[in-house]
């Protein structure tokens, strides 16, 4: 195979799956659309196309399975087979196959597939064999509903004082919906990126360099970027070379006071092409808000529940070093207020609640974070059921004093379920884990509000980008060091605090309004030696939900961080985010405290962290 053909078939399985995402959410609008012909009409197209591309390019595999999707699609078209859910999760488990065969020929071009099993389901509905028992009208939630709400059919759930659960299992998934908009200050993220009219879009590939598969190296991943953003970024290129030579000829020819004004001219430039290339990383949000339709329309149908699920902020752009590591946390608690929040339909009757339960899910900006909020109206999260089943499982002691925010919390105990059975959807004590740990991985933090009979509140804040932080920078013995701003909640003084030893056995200690706090030195925490500061500073972060202070000699000052990832050759430890070049030109350690202080304080810190005298 020569390099051409060779590029060929990677750029039509790039765009390929592209299109498959963009399907996929057009399948999920098909159940709630009043008028499904363009959608019908838009996914014939694609499907046509891919079966040709593929054809095209020797992909036959994905030709044959594509010619019958298409000859189902057909059909439905012209009104042979009646839409229905049943249809539709044939068409969503095709896509399924799809994605699974693209992604597979990516890593080996000459990869084969065995789609017996689907092309058999496939042929049923073409040859008559199976019929669609519901018309394209699915049942209609109450009058307040959002007329492109996703309904889903019904089923048993949990959250109160006479069943038990709270966490979830890992899951894939899949959505897309056309929900009520929010307005956002999106705007805020990009002031500096002057979008052209045109929409027209470009690909482009993000990493280190463009390295195979077969050297092990991560391939580079391919985006969608506007194309008036490259074409504006050339252009504050050509300003800065223009600028540059400007800049020396007045330096040569010691011109001081021009000198100074290009150069307040040229910090000028160099932060819009900040701007704009941060723009650059800023994806939409909806591809993921299909992955996450689909968990609720897979986890409802699994339990039997009719589950609206509602979305606001879709328009949103967020950044791409964020929404990879949004997936995992958001489809976990989905799931979780599928399974454990929404009751069902006979026991949200008996509660004079409508039959169809709602999940609603926001992404709106709030200053410099991005915040996600799931919302349900089920029964809420009873806390004397999960303090009973905490004691039994030894995650805390019998008769030890927990407010209700600590019981709620109890949740994202590692291994804690308050099922006594495993099934598909939860029971495994991991799911709510999962959130906790993703999201302080990236100096987020996790909230919970509920309220019994009236449902639960899942606020997730992020920053908005990774790849630019606010950031301190500290010093500890001689080293320097930079601590993400969004970890740290407040900053003490210690030579104004009494430090004392703590209780069984935890090192020294101080009160902060009537809390015993513990204190760690961060170069200690580090691995180093180094001795805690009784006069040095106490960065106070918030870990399993107990403020805990890091100790540094000082903090020289906050500013604006651009992350770099570390080097080939130099293995990240606990703690370490990555590394910067600060203003001197010198390398400098980026940490987090909420990782390096993870498990340090141990459980048995319970009594000590509520400020018992020492």
């Amino acid at each position: 195979m020569d390099d051409f053909e060779l590029e060929i078939k990677k750029e039509f399985l790039n765009e390929a799956l592209m299109n498959l995402e963009e399907v996929e959410g057009s399948f999920m609008e098909l159940e709630s659309a009043s008028d499904t012909k363009p959608l019908l009409d838009k996914i014939f197209r694609l499907a046509h196309n891919l079966k040709g591309g593929s054809r095209a390019v020797g992909f036959g595999d994905v030709a044959e399975f594509t010619h019958e999707l298409e000859s189902l699609v057909l059909k439905i078209q012209k009104g042979e087979i009646g839409l229905s859910s049943e249809v539709i999760t044939t068409l969503l488990h095709s896509n399924d196959r799809l994605v699974e065969m693209l992604s597979e020929l990516k890593v080996n071009l000459t990869a084969t597939f065995d789609n017996s099993d689907i092309i058999a389901d496939l042929q049923a509905w073409l040859s008559g064999k199976k019929t669609s028992e519901t018309s394209t009208q699915h049942p209609k939630a109450e009058a307040t509903e959002s007329p492109n709400t996703l309904v889903i059919p019904s089923a048993d759930a949990f959250f109160s004082s006479d069943v038990d659960s709270t966490d979830l299992a890992i899951a894939e998934g899949t959505y897309t919906d056309e929900p009520p908009e929010l307005t956002t200050s999106e705007q805020k993220n990009t002031e500096s990126i002057k979008e052209a009219p045109s929409t027209k879009t470009t690909e482009m590939q993000t990493g280190k360099g463009s390295k195979s598969k077969e050297s092990g190296a991560k391939e580079d991943e391919i985006i969608r970027v506007n194309l008036s953003r490259i074409d504006l970024l050339n252009d504050y290129v050509g300003e800065l070379i223009v600028l540059q030579s400007v800049v020396q000829q007045q330096a040569n020819s010691g011109q001081a006071i021009k000198l100074q004004a290009s150069i307040r001219q040229m910090m000028k430039l160099s932060k819009d092409i900040q701007g704009l290339s941060m723009g650059l990383r800023m994806l939409p949000v909806k591809p993921l808000i299909q992955k996450l339709q689909r968990v609720v329309r897979d986890t409802a149908k699994i339990l039997n529940k009719e589950v609206n699920l509602l979305v606001h902020g879709e328009q949103m752009d967020i950044d791409k070093s964020v929404l990879d590591r949004l997936a995992d946390p958001l489809i976990h608690i989905l799931r979780n207020s599928v399974d454990h929040g929404i009751e069902s339909p006979e026991d949200r009757k008996q509660s004079g609640k409508s039959p169809q339960g709602n999940v609603v899910l926001s992404f709106l900006n709030e200053g410099n974070h991005l915040v996600v909020e799931v919302k349900d109206d089920g029964k809420g999260i009873n806390g004397e059921v999960l303090r009973k089943k905490a004691i039994e499982k030894h995650v805390i002691a019998e008769g030890q004093s927990l407010t209700e925010k600590q019981l709620i919390h109890l949740i994202f105990h590692p291994g804690f379920s308050t099922k006594t059975e495993t099934s598909e959807v939860s029971g495994r004590g991991v799911g709510m884990d999962v959130v906790k740990t993703n999201v302080e991985k990236i100096g987020g933090q996790v909230d919970v509000t509920t309220n019994i009979g009236q449902g639960s509140n899942f606020r997730l804040q992020i920053p908005l980008s990774l790849a630019v932080i606010e950031g301190l920078v500290v010093t500890s013995e001689t080293n320097r060091y930079v601590i993400p701003l969004s970890q740290v909640q407040e900053t003490i003084n210690l030579k104004s605090q009494k430090v004392f030893a703590g209780k069984l056995g935890i090192g020294p200690c101080f009160k902060l309004r009537g809390k015993v706090v513990p204190l760690f030195s961060l170069e200690e925490s580090l691995g180093s030696r180094g001795q805690l500061k009784s006069d040095g500073t106490a960065l106070i972060v918030n870990v399993d939900e107990r403020p805990v202070g890091l100790v540094v000699n000082d903090i020289l000052r906050a500013q604006q961080i651009v992350i770099k990832p570390f080097s080939n050759g130099i293995t990240p430890q606990k703690g370490w985010i990555g590394s910067c070049v600060l203003g001197d030109g010198l390398p400098t350690l980026i940490v987090s405290p909420v990782d390096l202080l993870q498990g340090r304080v141990t459980d048995g810190l319970g009594e000590f962290a509520t400020g018992d005298a020492v």
